[in-house]
C-alpha cells in the first residue's frame, strides 16, 4: 500500500538511481550518437550511427536501443556492421545491438562512425516512444548506454541517438538564410 502511488514509486526509484548518475558523472563518461538512415530494398532500412565520446574516460560499449533490463527495436536488426576493432551482438531477443572492444578504445573526444545495422523498423518508428510495459517504458526508442569498459562493469551513461541532419536539408536552410540575406540587402538599397 505504501509504494501504491505512482508518484511516490517514482520517487523511491528516483532515489535508488541517483548515486548511479552520480558516479556516472563522477567517472567521467557521456557520450551523443547521431545515425542516418537510408532505404535499401523495400521495407529495408540501413541506420548508420556516428558515436561521439564526450566525456574525460574512454568508452568501450555502446549498446543501441536498450536500457538495463530492455531492448527498444520493434524489429530485429540484420547486417550488423562494426567498426574495425568492435564486436556487434544482437541482444534481448533481437530487441538492441550491443557493439564492445577491449582494443580500439573511443578515447574522450573522439567521434567513431562504422556503427550500422539494417532493420525494417522505419526512420518514424525509431522516432517514437518505446510502449512496451515494464523496464523503459516512455523511453525514446534510440536510447542508447556507453560504458567505459565491458558491459555492465561501471554505472555507464545513457543517451538517446538522434538523426543526423541530411546534406540536403543543410543546403535547403543554406539557400534560405543566403536568399533571405539577399532580400533584406534588396530592401535597404
Amino acid at each position: 500500500m505504501f509504494l501504491s502511488s505512482p508518484l511516490l514509486k517514482k520517487l523511491v526509484l528516483l532515489a535508488a538511481v541517483a548515486p548511479l548518475a552520480a558516479t556516472a558523472h563522477a567517472n567521467g563518461i557521456s557520450a551523443t550518437a547521431t545515425y542516418t538512415d537510408s532505404l535499401v530494398s523495400p521495407g529495408v532500412y540501413d541506420y548508420s550511427i556516428t558515436l561521439n565520446n564526450t566525456g574525460t574516460t574512454t568508452i568501450g560499449t555502446f549498446w543501441f536501443g536498450w536500457v538495463p533490463g530492455a531492448g527498444f527495436l520493434s524489429a530485429a536488426p540484420t547486417n550488423v556492421i562494426s567498426p574495425t576493432g568492435w564486436t556487434p551482438t544482437v541482444t534481448n531477443a533481437g530487441k538492441a545491438v550491443r557493439w564492445t572492444t577491449t582494443s580500439s578504445l573511443l578515447a574522450p573526444g573522439d567521434s567513431l562512425s562504422g556503427f550500422s545495422f539494417d532493420s525494417t523498423e522505419t526512420p518514424a518508428q525509431l522516432l517514437l516512444d518505446f510502449t512496451g510495459t515494464g523496464t523503459g517504458s516512455g523511453d525514446p526508442v534510440a536510447t542508447s548506454f556507453v560504458y567505459i569498459a565491458a558491459p555492465l562493469a561501471d554505472p555507464g551513461a545513457e543517451l538517446v541517438a538522434t538523426p543526423a541532419p541530411e546534406p540536403s536539408s543543410m543546403l535547403l536552410l543554406l539557400t534560405g538564410v543566403v536568399l533571405l540575406g539577399f532580400i533584406r540587402r534588396t530592401v535597404r538599397a
